[in-house]
């Protein structure tokens, strides 16, 4: 079922003119077997520019905010609405409620893609089965535990601040992850180093970036480095979007290296690279990501 509500975002005032830009968010709820969760909440916005008409598809963004959130704040977002106007991108919030909604096999996962199915029905030319995933704290657990149970309708995920993850596995070499964290958030630095440890014994990079200082908040540049994360993956594979794109033959293999304890980079033979402690090794694919990763540091 299906509610519509244009929410008023912000005033522009041009040579006495003023425009009004308002965002399509729909409601949908989904019943499930939950009991906390009787009736699941999801808040989906349509992009700015959408058309109905277009033969490329436009890709979904489900997002995870902190435990037991509504959704309300995040589909409001600015910070991440203008990155999904940019890019062409619906957004999808769960509100879900304790009943360990993390565990998508339980629930919560059905759920999800019961969602995201009738907002097919509504607008068809959305891309459903290579989705992008972002996620902090409780959230984080979700947005790379749901990828692990559907990894062939996954494109990119990224987790801030997680506090369990899936059991690495064969399955998400074709996922690309970004973890991030705050080194003051202990408890969670040190799962999160183990968690890609256990990837890099697989032979899965997955990219990483702590901020000093920061407990338990999401840094500016945590968002940032996500949002570059995320675009690149969803450009890189825009054949996912328009087959008339021929696909990316390119081997991603790393090319840089950087340092996650002096946040510097360095090509990936050079000798400086070998110097670097095989724990604070972060692998790039693209110099693109690797000056992402080094901006971010230097914002609050």
């Amino acid at each position: 079922m299906f509610k519509k509500y244009s929410c008023i975002l912000f005033f522009v005032a041009c040579n006495s003119l003023n425009f009004v830009f308002a965002q399509q968010i729909d409601i949908l709820k989904i019943k499930t077997s939950a009991k906390e969760n009787p009736t699941a909440t999801f808040r989906c916005r349509v992009p700015a520019q959408y058309n109905q008409s277009s033969k490329v598809k436009y890709r979904l963004l489900v997002y995870f905010g902190g435990r037991n959130t509504t959704g309300e704040h995040e589909v409001k977002n600015p910070t991440w609405t203008n990155w999904c106007d940019k890019n062409g991108v619906f957004l999808i919030v769960p509100s879900y409620k304790n009943d360990n909604y993390w565990e998508p096999q339980k629930w919560s996962g059905k759920a999800l893609l019961e969602a995201i199915a009738q907002l097919k029905k509504k607008y068809p030319n959305i891309c459903d089965d290579k989705l992008l995933f972002y996620g902090y704290s409780a959230g984080a657990q979700c947005s790379n535990l749901f990828p692990a149970w559907i990894p062939t309708k996954t494109r990119a995920y990224v987790s801030h601040a997680c506090g369990v993850f899936h059991k690495p596995s064969d399955k998400m070499k074709g996922v690309a992850g970004l973890l991030t964290c705050g080194d003051a958030d202990r408890q969670r630095m040190v799962i999160n180093n183990r968690f890609r440890a256990a990837y890099r014994n697989l032979g899965v990079n997955i990219l990483w970036k702590s901020f000093p200082n920061h407990p338990h908040d999401v840094p500016q540049g945590s968002t940032y480095l996500a949002q570059e994360f995320l675009e690149f993956y969803h450009k890189f594979y825009a054949n996912d979007l328009d087959k008339s794109v021929p696909k990316s033959r390119e081997n991603l293999k790393p090319l840089l290296v950087g340092d996650d304890q002096d946040g510097v980079v360095y090509p990936i033979d050079s000798p400086a690279a070998k110097q670097i402690y095989e724990e604070d090794r972060v692998f790039f694919f693209s110099k693109e990501l690797a000056d992402s990763w080094v901006k971010s540091a230097a914002m609050p």
